[in-house]
């Protein structure tokens, strides 16, 4: 088994993210690109060629060019936004343990210093707690490591090492980054040999 405690800064879930958008958005960003791109070229076919066609060729243009623009800009946006929930979450540290038939990943959220309100929704409406007892107990709640289980068989993983981390692909929505920086050479090195012999 290989257990790893780790956490993750944020130019590292930039970079894992921009692998991740490489291995799974550009490959569709592609093909939409070009029949853009052709759209593009026939509107401004269309303005230029055709005086009669210069309406639906100035509509065949707009459209083309702001969806080409959308569809590029999107995943920044996306990436813009995960970074600001990460940063307003506060610090999240990890451990991970490599089996034979699983990796399990524990995540333990630790909040920031910002005084935080508990509430509760009443007959009355929403109205903060002030009782300690369940003040502390949410916060244990808050606080409490969530364990997440990817059976190898049963999930479609797909691993990235890169200089400075390995990326672990679980779908199109999920990655987990491990950091070389919170692991010895030699850990490094057993988990590109699991990756690899788990043929992730």
């Amino acid at each position: 088994m290989i257990n790893i405690t780790y956490d993750n800064s944020i130019p590292e879930v930039r970079r894992g993210y921009a692998l991740f958008r490489r291995k799974y958005a550009l490959p569709r960003m592609l093909p939409m690109t070009v029949m853009l791109l052709a759209g593009l070229g026939f509107g401004l076919n269309f303005v230029w060629v055709d005086p009669s066609a210069v309406f639906p060729g100035y509509i065949l243009v707009a459209m083309s060019a702001g969806m080409l623009v959308s569809l590029w800009l999107r995943p920044y946006t996306a990436e813009k936004k995960l970074v600001a929930v990460i940063e307003q979450m506060g610090e999240e540290r990890y451990t991970a343990r490599f089996y034979d038939d699983r990796i399990e990943i524990d995540t333990e959220i630790i909040p920031k210093d910002a005084e935080v309100e508990t509430i509760a929704i009443t007959k009355h409406g929403v109205q903060p707690v002030e009782n300690p007892e369940v003040i502390a107990e949410a916060e244990m709640q808050i606080t409490q490591p969530e364990t997440s289980v990817i059976g190898l068989t049963s999930e479609r993983l797909f691993s990235v090492e890169d200089r400075d981390m390995f990326c672990l692909f679980v779908n199109r929505a999920l990655i987990y980054i491990f950091p070389k920086r919170c692991m010895s050479a030699e850990t490094a090195e057993k988990l590109g040999k699991y990756f690899e012999e788990k043929s992730i």
